[in-house]
């Protein structure tokens, strides 16, 4: 447990969690019982940090929740965006200073109601938080789409791919303004996937749970020797413990019985939820202090939590578990366990090559879009021709004494100009508005590879190999 904050000196430690409670309204199961539970965890918790999503009843659940909480976790923020908010909400021990909120680009498509990414407004929230001495830390709270899974091409996920590049910029904001960084919460990716090799490359974050756990492959979805080909399933325990699986558990309540996909039968379920972390650019220029200069986070645990039923039920707590990481605040001259600092050139070509895929996966999607686009067009010429030959046909059947019929035309005529309108507002207004914003992601990508590969071609031939823990180092 960190000890209190002072104006003299940071804490010693701290202690985050990252929680997706599902608390949408009228859809998700026993929700306020859930939720209650939920928060009465949380206060009886030692944590300092609480980054949660899927807190989409401000009203209700949020209200109730932080009041639950407020006696340890004193400071919050709930962050606003969209039309039904971004669900996402911070609870910290420590004072808030500042806060901002980022509503990503690129949500989903509007037409795709039952996803409802578009109108929520996918988001990601941060906090400056103050520990004490002018040490401050940006939380990054998030929850990027869902739409794309994890099987089928990797431009289905382009959505996600453009999230994790603005978040990675963010992120980059922050540590080149002096402050150190934690990104947590519910990223809808697995460890080998382009979005998570944005968020670590670009954004230079690494896993906290990699980071303690040294002798996890970084890319493992399954567990070591296991052959899911032969059609054995993994200890799902063991899954929790060794892999970080935080989604889709046999062990989960919400999620046992689901129908999975290749990936998360092998590793029997998904670790789709991270802690990252990261230091500022330029230590020697931070902040007005002189604390923020020489002290380092350093994470020594970090496990999967709320695995356990609520009290007396038969219930999860939620349908995805929970994700605890413990930092400890140590000088900044202090050794470091860390493997060795790896060369400029090693992480530029890195850098580089993930920019490379992400842009060549987003050329690819722009094909997608205009695809789409056309296809509404269409559509919506056909709900034109529909309304203006029941709008003939209407008058026709009620001047013959076909009342009947005519009040179904009617109705229909009004369905297909409803729908019409939405095509076309979809394929006019959204359509171009998704191509220029890969556009523009694309073109920022390009420039920054381009910016790289001068640092590569001054940098000595020798420095492009590092060892093995240096490579590791850039996929942690």
């Amino acid at each position: 447990m960190a000890t209190q904050p002072s104006s003299s000196s940071p804490p010693s430690s701290m202690k985050v969690l990252t929680l997706n409670v599902w608390g949408l309204a009228h859809i998700s199961k026993a929700r306020q019982f859930r939720i209650g539970h939920i928060a009465d965890r949380i206060a009886e918790g030692d944590w300092d940090v609480v980054a949660l999503q899927e807190i989409w009843v401000e009203s209700d659940d949020w209200r109730m929740l932080r009041a639950r909480c407020s006696d340890r976790l004193q400071y919050s923020k709930f962050f606003l965006s969209g039309a039904f908010g971004s669900g996402l909400a911070i609870l910290s021990r420590f004072p808030i200073r500042a806060t901002h909120t980022h509503p990503y680009t690129l949500n989903g498509l509007p037409i795709h109601v039952g996803h409802g990414d578009w109108f929520v407004g996918k988001a990601a929230g941060s906090a400056t938080l103050d520990l004490g001495d002018g040490f401050l830390v940006d939380v990054f709270d998030t929850h990027t789409v869902a739409a794309g899974g994890e099987s089928g091409p990797e431009k289905s996920r382009s959505h996600r791919i453009v999230q994790a590049w603005e978040l990675a910029k963010l992120v980059q904001n922050s540590a080149e303004r002096g402050r150190h960084v934690i990104a947590l919460g519910d990223f809808n990716s697995t460890p080998p996937s382009l979005s998570m090799s944005i968020l670590r490359h670009v954004g230079q974050l690494q896993d906290a749970y990699l980071a303690t756990h040294p002798s996890l492959p970084p890319h493992s979805t399954s567990l070591p020797g296991h052959d899911s080909a032969r059609g054995a399933s993994p200890d799902p325990q063991r899954c929790i413990d060794e892999l970080g699986v935080t989604c889709d558990s046999p062990l989960n309540t919400w999620t046992a019985g689901k129908k999975l996909d290749p990936r998360a039968l092998a590793g029997a379920g998904k670790r789709l939820d991270y802690v990252f972390y990261r230091g500022p650019c330029h230590p020697d220029l931070l902040q007005s202090s002189t604390a923020g200069a020489s002290i380092r986070l350093k994470p020594v645990d970090c496990r999967v939590v709320f695995t356990e039923l609520i009290p007396g039920s038969n219930m999860s707590y939620t349908d995805h578990f929970g994700l605890e990481a413990v930092f400890e605040i140590l000088p900044k001259t202090e050794p470091s366990s860390s493997p060795a600092k790896f060369s400029t050139a090693l992480a530029s070509k890195s850098v580089a090559q993930t920019l490379t895929t992400a842009m060549t996966v987003l050329s690819s999607y722009l094909q997608v879009s205009r695809n789409t686009q056309r296809s509404h067009i269409l559509g919506f010429s056909a709900c034109v021709t529909l309304a203006l030959a029941l709008a003939v046909f209407t008058p026709f059947v009620g001047y013959r004494g076909y009342s009947f019929w005519a009040a179904i035309a009617v109705v229909l005529a009004t369905a297909a100009g409803w729908g019409g309108t939405t095509l076309l507002y979809s394929a006019v207004v959204w359509g171009e508005w998704e191509k220029r914003a890969v556009r523009t992601v694309i073109e920022a990508m390009e420039l920054e590879r381009n910016n790289l590969a001068h640092i590569t071609a001054a940098e000595p031939r020798g420095s492009m190999n590092g060892s093995s823990d240096e490579r590791r180092a850039l996929l942690i």
